[in-house]
């Protein structure tokens, strides 16, 4: 109804107007009557005649035309005053005030771009006819996330000095779900088969966790994408996705999916060839293609092999060549003949290497991570490899690499690494429960990147009513400029294990230790840091009993009375250390090992002893979104003079957040005479665990997963003191785990559930259970 007054209001103007000028005459001087924000000089710029033409009839309904296109004006008419034309005007009110309410989903910001993009904005000539554009505007951006229910209402309210105030009020409403998702026009593979290729799922029992379930256009065209690209990495070349269409139920609540697919015929590789400039061996390049004639054609192999001779152009600072692929298809045979055209271009050099988004590392910090050097040819596997071993940096969240060719010159290019810091410095208080350790205490400083120059230093305090601990240690990765470490610790503990049921109640031990250990790097492979570690710690142990002996287990009383209570040793370490993973903080791909070996050499005492320790991490992604991670643990000690020697206060536990989870912590394996538990020499533990998107946040990592371990004892099939050696089968338990990093650190969640607990019978204790653990804080 506006749009008909409007028209016949403009249709009543140029009849006027054109009756007013019925007489023609000369313009001599041309006046507005009504402006208040444009000027004269800029509306005459849209008048169709100019001082001195003639003005008749039909070029008056021009002029009225001319002024309404400018979208300024709500009326327009004109009258003459001699040889003066006057043009009457009244002003479009202006926008004063835009407020949008009711959105989150869509942040405001693009919502205003959106009503800019259709030139609504503050201080904009408001225009009555577009708000049934703004508002399909609108409501199209929340169509394209699925939300096929959400509601815009517009509403506007005049203010002084001709403005108006134009509110929308937004109703987002639910994401639309996938009632049913149909293939049609498949023939060589089922539907069962090319649904598991889409974005987009119907609802089941994940789904409110991965929200496959969810409708968005730019799930469909994903989905689209990936079924092509299925047809085409198994030979049909020819595959059409003829339409791809999403029907909205009258509640505008689900979604029904529909694809219809033209599958064409199956084709085979007749053969490649590779053409253009070599600037390395022909034979080298046809070597990373891995294509055979005869072979069904595969999109993703012509895609790899394109990658792989641009990398090893790259390699040679060819980065700025060109692959072309040229396909001659024979449709009658159904064969595709690959021909390859390189075009190497010119050698790069690298210009400047920068860093971006460090506010808190120094440039030198990062700048000694990179391996593609100034001035240098570029050298694509140098900057890659330069950026990994910035992800592996602990107080590096993520990397972004950029190379822009630099101005005017052909040859030479800028590399920028933009990098993402995570919280260095984490001061803090710890206040937490433990069924075995009781009321847990902490306080601690722990800066992973001490006044930006990458150090690490500690200083932790923690209490419970089994073990109080302070220590320090302070770490410099690069020691010396070819990159050997140094790090430094000193830590005084006392242990107290009476002060639970749980655990060997016999003792208490007051320690102090003093250390140092170097890290040497001996091989870089493309992704893969190896190091290798030698150190020495001074270690000084003493040992009060239980005043109450029938409160000492006879392996403690045993041990004492051959050994003494204080025992002083030079811990003499070694170490390797593998890490491909492709980053430090919530790794998606490679393995993280090391292997350490302590041998522990008497200073004014009696026992002599080493152990072996071996830690595993494996990640393997199945997707983009699913990761399965590996874990294993191995530890062996024993006596340099047999098992008798090796200190019971060094024995091995599991059970727990670290090993198995839902079993009480360090209760697992032998028990002492008292039916407590003992700790053995011989730790095995695994843990198999599959990682999956929470959608909640980027700094929350979650997995489901299943723990098997236990601890033995080089004593099993020997008479020790009563020492119960039958450690029963390999323990295992399933559960829930989540990874949150918080401005205080890391804390590790578990919830989990025994499934195969010892039952007690005689002396021999029950397994106990603990299905909610925790662990506060970062290790170093």
């Amino acid at each position: 109804m506006k749009k008909i007054v409007s028209i016949a209001i403009i249709l009543i103007q140029l009849y006027f107007s054109c009756a007013f000028a019925q007489e023609a005459f000369v313009v001599r001087q041309i006046r507005f009557d009504g402006l208040h924000r444009v000027t004269p000089a800029t509306m005459e710029s849209y008048l169709p005649i100019k001082r001195g033409q003639t003005l008749r009839g039909q070029k008056s309904a021009e002029i009225v035309r001319a002024l309404y296109k400018t979208g300024f004006f709500d009326r327009i008419s004109l009258s003459r005053e001699g040889n003066t034309l006057i043009i009457h005007v009244v002003e479009r009110p202006t926008i004063g005030q835009l407020k949008i309410s009711g959105n989150s989903v869509i942040p405001t910001d693009k919502l205003t771009s959106v009503m800019k993009s259709m030139d609504i904005a503050e201080g904009r000539v408001y225009n009555p006819l577009v708000l049934d554009k703004i508002k399909q505007g609108l409501l199209n951006q929340y169509y394209q996330l699925g939300r096929y229910n959400a509601r815009v209402n517009i509403t506007t309210a005049p203010m002084s000095r001709n403005r108006v105030a134009v509110k929308i009020n937004i109703s987002e409403g639910l994401v639309a779900k996938i009632k049913r998702i149909s293939i049609i026009g498949n023939h060589v593979f089922d539907e069962k088969t090319l649904l598991k290729q889409l974005d987009m799922t119907t609802s089941g029992i994940f789904t409110f966790f991965t929200q496959t379930d969810r409708y968005s256009e730019d799930k469909l065209d994903m989905s689209v994408e990936k079924l092509r690209n299925y047809y085409m990495d198994r030979g049909y070349i020819r595959v059409e996705v003829k339409s791809a269409q999403a029907q909205v139920t009258p509640d505008r609540k689900s979604v029904f999916v529909t694809f219809v697919i033209n599958e064409g015929d199956q084709y085979t590789v007749d053969s490649y060839d590779v053409i253009g400039t070599f600037v390395i061996p022909r034979e080298e390049i046809i070597k990373s293609i891995h294509i055979k004639p005869g072979e069904i054609f595969s999109r993703q192999k012509v895609i790899d092999a394109q990658k792989a001779i641009s990398h090893q152009l790259g390699d040679q600072s060819y980065i700025f060549a060109s692959v072309a692929i040229h396909p001659e298809v024979n449709d009658t045979l159904h064969k595709v003949k690959l021909i390859f055209d390189v075009r190497p271009g010119k050698r790069a050099y690298v210009r400047h290497v920068t860093f971006s988004d460090n506010t808190r590392t120094n440039d030198v910090v990062l700048r000694r991570e990179i391996q593609q050097l100034e001035g240098a040819p570029a050298s694509t596997a140098k900057m890659e490899d330069s950026k990994q071993r910035l992800s592996l940096l602990p107080y590096i969240k993520n990397v972004d690499m950029s190379v822009q060719p630099v101005p005017e010159v052909n040859d030479q290019v800028d590399v920028n690494y933009k990098v993402k810091e995570d919280s260095a410095a984490q001061a803090s208080v710890k206040l937490g429960y433990s069924q075995i350790n009781g009321i847990l205490f902490g306080a601690g400083l722990n800066h992973k990147n001490f006044l930006g120059t990458g150090n690490t230093l500690g200083i932790n305090f923690n209490s419970s009513k089994i073990q109080q601990f302070f220590g320090i240690d302070y770490t410099d990765p690069y020691y010396t400029e070819s990159g050997i470490s140094r790090s430094f610790n000193f830590a005084i503990s006392r242990v107290d294990p009476g002060n639970t049921a749980a655990v060997n109640s016999s003792y208490t031990a007051n320690e102090y230790d003093f250390g140092v250990t170097y890290g040497i790097p001996v091989g870089q492979e493309q992704g893969v840091y190896s190091r290798a570690f030698v150190g020495v710690a001074y270690q000084n142990t003493l040992l009060n009993l239980n005043r109450n002996l029938n409160n000492v287990s006879a392996q403690v009383r045993s041990f004492v009375t051959q050994h003494g209570r204080r025992y002083q040793q030079l811990d003499l370490r070694l170490g390797y250390s593998r890490d491909s993973r492709d980053k430090a903080i919530f790794p998606t791909v490679g393995v993280l090992q090391s292997l350490w070996f302590d041998t522990y050499v008497p200073v004014g005492s009696s026992i002599s002893y080493y152990t072996v320790n071996y830690n595993a991490k494996w990640y393997q992604p199945l997707s983009d979104q699913f990761i399965i991670l590996t874990r294993g643990d191995f530890g062996y000690g024993n006596g340099w003079h047999g098992g008798h020697n090796f200190p019971f206060f060094r024995n091995y536990f599991a059970g727990g957040i670290d090993t198995v989870r839902g079993y009480l912590g360090y209760t697992l394996g032998p028990q002492d005479s008292l039916g407590k538990a003992f700790g053995g020499t011989e730790l095995v533990d695994a843990s198999v665990g599959l990682i999956f998107p929470n959608y909640l946040s980027d700094s929350l990592r979650t997995s489901i997963f299943v723990d098997a371990g236990n601890v033995y004892s080089v004593l099993n099939n020997r008479n020790f003191g009563g020492l119960s050696t039958n450690s029963g089968p390999i323990r295992t338990s399933v559960g829930l785990e989540a990874d949150w990093l918080t401005p205080f650190g890391p804390i590790e969640l578990s919830l989990a559930k025994m499934l195969n607990p010892r039952r007690g019978h005689g002396q021999i204790h029950g397994d106990e259970s603990e299905p909610f653990q925790f662990a506060l804080g970062a290790n170093f």
